[in-house]
């Protein structure tokens, strides 16, 4: 799935650096899809003097409350995930991640924060040129078992970056399997 020459990226540090952008990109649209503003210069400034070591990952954090807000009242809770509420094992592995563990990657970040087309590129890499269609809306792709899989954050990458280059809200999640008695009579 992806380039050979390219550094694997584990799931847990891929699901942080793809909330971070969605999180900017969030806050930066016009209109904004969230209501706050941690994911600029000014917000992280502030957090930095309260949190000089995590500042990066606290703005992540608190900017991902909204978005999950959000995403929670489109897709829904139950029985459904997103970007911004995984299973909880990775979940696990996410809030475990050094701030050290990526720091080139934030730097590039946190210096292209004013420019919302480069932070859509930053999703690109991310991709695997997957391409997925970015409908308005809730837009379900792939099982809730695949939301802890590398495939599906790649799928879910790539929703965003399309939703960001037409200027659509979608919001891309994965849904537990349905076995109603439809299903059972089939068997």
């Amino acid at each position: 799935m992806r380039n050979n020459t390219e550094k694997y990226i584990p799931p847990h540090l891929l699901a942080v650096r793809l909330r971070a952008l969605i999180s900017a990109l969030g806050e930066s649209s016009n209109p904004a899809w969230w209501k706050t503003e941690f994911m600029n210069e000014t917000g992280l400034r502030f957090l930095e003097r309260l949190y000089p070591r995590t500042f990066v990952h606290a703005a992540v954090h608190a900017a991902g409350r909204a978005a999950c807000e959000i995403h929670d009242r489109t897709v829904g809770r139950v029985g459904v995930y997103h970007l911004f509420r995984l299973p909880e094992s990775l979940e696990v592995e996410i809030h475990k991640t050094a701030p050290s563990e990526d720091d080139d990657f934030f730097k590039r970040f946190r210096s292209c924060l004013s420019q919302q087309d480069t932070l859509i590129e930053m999703l690109a890499p991310h991709c695997n040129d997957m391409g997925l269609k970015a409908d308005a809306g809730p837009k379900r792709i792939g099982a809730a078992s695949d939301a802890t899989t590398l495939e599906g954050l790649v799928a879910v990458a790539s929703v965003y970056r399309n939703a960001f280059r037409q200027g659509k809200q979608a919001f891309p999640y994965f849904a537990a399997e349905q076995t109603g008695i439809g299903d059972r009579l089939r068997t």
